[in-house]
């Protein structure tokens, strides 16, 4: 009941099916929901429901530093606000698209370590570090044993909207 209550908490939409996976599978599926959730929150919906505050950052960074780091991607940002007329939900919409895409292939990579690099003789490949990614407890992280796998395959679902990034339709 516990880990039950723990992922109604976090805004499961079925938190008895987390439960009973994690259980049965021995997957760490809280450390998967809490990392992908929170990814959702703060980097890919955030780009959508903060775009007009973002926006004005960037108008405000730019007078400050032109030509600061990306301040060409601010340019084309403000150029497209100011003469072109697309609107600040527009602009969300569209950096959300981009987060989503950009977490879901740095996901892809940690799943993926060692993917073929072209530029990389196959001997030195076998000689490179890799990486893992493990599920830890507590204030001072003590490693549990297992692992997060296959985060990529997930991420989608768990739009916090059960939209699974589609837009809502519109009430009738």
């Amino acid at each position: 009941m516990a880990l039950r209550d723990k992922f109604a908490a976090l805004g499961a939409r079925d938190p008895e099916g987390f439960t009973r996976a994690e259980m049965d599978e021995g997957v760490p599926h809280l450390a998967r929901f809490r990392l992908l959730r929170g990814l959702w929150s703060e980097h890919i919906d955030a780009h959508r429901d903060s775009a007009a505050t973002w926006i004005a950052n960037t108008r405000r960074e730019l007078q400050r530093n032109p030509s600061g780091p990306f301040s060409d991607a601010g340019q084309v940002l403000l150029r497209l606000v100011d003469e072109l007329g697309v609107s600040p939900e527009e602009i969300g919409t569209l950096a959300r698209w981009v987060a989503f895409e950009t977490i879901f292939g740095v996901l892809y990579r940690l799943d993926e370590p060692d993917l073929t690099e072209d530029d990389v003789s196959e001997m030195l490949q076998e000689q490179l570090p890799s990486w893992l990614l493990v599920e830890v407890t507590g204030r001072d992280p003590v490693p549990t044993g297992r692992t997060l796998e296959g985060l990529h395959e997930d991420l989608l679902g768990l739009d916090p909207s059960g939209q699974d990034g589609r837009p809502e339709l519109p009430v009738e």
